[in-house]
């Protein structure tokens, strides 16, 4: 049996060709738990072949039927902050790490709407503004950075500031790193100290 986190329903997403197709449906389903990737949750092939084997049961026979793994893009958020009097940067730093990654999960109960990050839904830069100012001992956000990774022909990567982040619609982020540093801090260079995917 499988105990699956979160599926979503692709009308016309003909997988392997990542296009529109008549007849074609795609399911994306995420793991309640993936141990070795917490934050970007993958199910394995068994969990994928069991979905689909219990799907096609159901599905009409001129319907081309696909499971698949969420696709995600690495973004990398940095932060420069101005911590309230009475209030340590290190606490700080952890409730906005903790609240960014949260606002970006992919599964319940977390998400912009509790129910995980939408597929294809654009990330403003601005709204992860407004995230870290719920974070108690917080003055002010004196830069807020979203990077994200584009990866090459040679399979590495590339980082670009992005203020806005556009995303596919089987496509949702994953959080590669976040840094917070202090207000009289300059914010590191995209994509710099991060390990590779």
């Amino acid at each position: 049996t499988v105990e699956l986190g979160r599926a979503e329903c692709l009308p016309l997403f003909h997988a392997p060709s990542k296009s529109p197709r008549p007849g074609a449906v795609s399911v994306v389903v995420w793991p309640a738990r993936d141990v070795q990737h917490p934050d970007a949750p993958l199910p394995d092939a068994r969990e994928l072949t069991e979905v689909c084997a219990w799907l096609d049961r159901w599905r009409l026979v001129t319907t081309e039927l696909y499971v698949i793994p969420p696709t995600y893009r690495r973004i990398a958020i940095a932060v420069a902050v101005k911590v309230a009097p009475g209030y340590g940067l290190d606490a700080v730093r952890d409730w906005v790490e903790t609240l960014l990654r949260q606002y970006l999960a992919p599964l319940p109960p977390y998400g912009p709407d509790g129910r995980g990050w939408p597929l294809g839904r654009r990330l403003l830069g601005r709204e992860l503004e407004g995230v870290t100012m719920q974070v108690e001992g917080l003055e002010y956000i004196e830069a807020l950075r979203v990077d994200v990774a584009h990866t090459l022909a040679d399979g590495s990567e590339q980082w670009t500031a992005a203020s806005v982040i556009e995303f596919e619609g089987w496509q949702l982020p994953t959080v590669a790193a976040v840094t917070v540093v202090s207000a009289d801090t300059p914010l590191p260079p995209p994509g710099s100290g991060l390990a590779p995917p």
